[in-house]
């Protein structure tokens, strides 16, 4: 097995963790547990109690309780990794974004920070420390992908790029045929930006999506209807593989796919580190 206790295994600008911040953490537990076969484990984390969820041993996803950011946001947030998390922090909010939480140390993790983006978009901010992040991509119950859907596509890419540091590429073989700008680091996929308009149902406010890796796309739309979600957007036929955005009984958006090939890098599915 290859030890990653002292490795860093993203970079800055990543998308390195995934979070889910709900008022009903363990319905939230039942529910993902039974779509996507994670197991959960329960960590302390000052007064509150997070859930750390994993595959087959690894660990692709977290759920806090919805004070964990005082009640905002709500919602799977995603983490970005950063080298310095106060200058991070810093620098969001003065591109003009809102710090929601200030950078705070986590237990046996790293240090955290929450940022609403000027055009509405929760995302957050990770100094990797002694956990770098997800230990698994694109595999099923994982991580695949995360994505912005907001109406002003330029203003936020221009954001983040001042943020950063992302360089661009343009596609347009997107499911809804609408502009989407696929944000890189040294030419690899890191993330996706989809224009929202009209032509789209406004089911999904401006907001940054999460994609799940699952086997079978059709059996798990039927699951989450049999606990309770409800399927919104889909089946779709996207570029690598049916996509299909739901809401978990919560309300709570995801984006699930059967991939047909990795949609981002994967360097980090080797089997987590062994601590001697």
């Amino acid at each position: 097995m290859t030890d990653r206790s002292n490795e860093q295994a993203f970079r800055p600008g990543e998308a390195v963790w995934v979070e889910l911040c709900t008022p009903r953490p363990e319905a939230a537990e039942e529910f993902y547990s039974a779509l996507l076969g994670w197991s959960v484990r329960l960590e302390r984390l000052g007064r509150s109690t997070y859930r750390m969820c994993s595959v087959d041993g690894r660990d692709v996803a977290g759920i806090s309780a919805g004070d964990l950011h005082g009640g905002r946001p709500r919602g799977w947030l995603t983490y970005f990794a950063v080298d310095g998390i106060d200058d991070a922090a810093a620098k969001a909010v003065a591109l003009g974004g809102e710090l929601v939480t200030a950078p705070r140390h986590l237990p046996a993790a790293g240090t955290g920070a929450t940022v609403i983006d000027p055009f509405g978009a929760a995302f957050g901010l990770y100094q990797g420390e002694a956990r770098a992040g997800v230990q698994m991509l694109n595999l099923p119950g994982a991580l695949c992908w995360n994505e912005l859907n907001t109406g002003e596509p330029q203003r936020s890419v221009s954001y983040y790029q001042s943020l950063f540091g992302y360089g661009t590429l343009s596609r347009t073989d997107t499911p809804t045929g609408r502009p989407y700008t696929v944000l890189t680091l040294d030419d690899a996929p890191v993330a996706g930006v989809l224009e929202m308009d009209n032509a789209w149902p406004n089911y999904v406010p401006s907001r940054w999506i999460t994609y799940f890796s699952v086997t079978a796309l059709d059996a798990a739309v039927a699951r989450t209807v049999e606990l309770g979600g409800t399927p919104v957007i889909g089946p779709i036929d996207g570029p690598h593989g049916p996509l299909h955005l739901v809401k978990d009984p919560a309300g709570h958006t995801v984006c699930l796919i059967q991939l047909r090939d990795g949609m981002r890098p994967d360097y980090v599915s080797s089997p987590p580190a062994v601590t001697r």
